[in-house]
């Protein structure tokens, strides 16, 4: 405001509307861009298991790939936070249970597992949105994953990443592919040998991405609340974090674009502070710990 020479918010509004390289700057400058590598590791661990159950593959051998270093965690640091974690581990262990037995009870429908069927036809690719996308921590993330697993799966599905924010800035970051220390707090050590560059400098450690991991991600600058530039629908949409600044009247609005952006079977993940309280809404909730919702017809 001071920059602009407005004295009260009412002015800097009719401003900011009046001016388009405003818009942008406010943008930059007004967004958080909160995030890191594996946030909520929970949630991608049930994003592999989705893939595993439907390539009816056993876990085993990729459980403990992605949940961080017990040292990288804090709320391992003391007794009573250990005897908290022993509790949280049964409850996932519980309702991972019941998130599986839900997926197995609509896995024919599901999106991802009618894809995984047809995958030897060469047009069969599944598709995945991550918006907003920030500084593209959760993108790679999905794209480790799934390189992962395509190194250890033969026959593995084709899939893309369409990556979305609004945030010129976060996105510039993101196409760059290097990180501070910040975004690697809870990134599993298996992941970050495999697909990360450490670089020691004068102010701190640097990581950057490999140029693989790099170039499974498409990058996109919008507004997704006006609606998304690529005309297919995908199977799963993680939106985490973002229908909490909206007021009612504008979630229901973006809910829409969301549920017309997913195909049917498709799933939506949103963050774990968020819940869906349409009850007329296409979008079934399939696993509560994680907010999971698969887009039902």
């Amino acid at each position: 405001m001071i920059r602009v020479s407005c004295s009260t918010l009412e002015t800097y509004y009719k401003y900011l509307f009046s001016h388009e390289e405003e818009i942008e700057k406010f943008t930059n400058g007004f967004n958080i861009n909160y995030t890191h590598f594996f946030r909520d590791w929970e949630v991608f661990k049930t994003f592999q298991d989705l893939f595993l159950l439907c390539l009816d593959r056993k876990r085993n051998y990729f459980d403990d790939s992605i949940k961080p270093d017990t040292s990288k965690l804090k709320r391992f640091h003391t007794k009573e936070n250990y005897l908290k974690n022993q509790a949280k581990k049964k409850e996932i262990k519980n309702t991972t249970d019941q998130f599986e037995s839900n997926v197995l009870t609509i896995l024919n429908p599901l999106s991802i597992f009618r894809k995984i069927k047809d995958r030897n036809k060469s047009n069969i690719i599944i598709d995945i949105l991550s918006a907003p996308c920030a500084s593209g921590e959760e993108p790679y993330t999905l794209a480790m994953i799934l390189d992962n697993l395509k190194q250890n799966i033969p026959n593995f599905p084709k899939y893309r990443i369409i990556a979305t924010d609004i945030d010129q800035e976060a996105i510039n970051k993101a196409i760059t592919g290097i990180y501070e220390e910040i975004s690697m707090k809870e990134i599993p050590e298996f992941y970050k040998n495999k697909y990360v560059i450490k670089d020691e400098t004068h102010f701190g450690n640097r990581y950057t991405l490999s140029e693989k991991i790099k170039n499974k991600v498409e990058f996109i600058k919008e507004d997704l609340t006006k609606g998304h530039i690529k005309p297919w629908k995908y199977d799963i949409i993680f939106c985490r974090y973002l229908l909490i600044y909206f007021n009612r009247i504008k979630r229901d609005k973006f809910l829409k674009i969301i549920e017309n952006k997913l195909n049917i079977g498709g799933l939506l993940i949103l963050g774990k502070t968020e819940t869906l309280f349409n009850k007329n809404s296409v979008l079934r909730l399939i696993d509560e710990k994680n907010h999971i919702y698969i887009r039902s017809h």
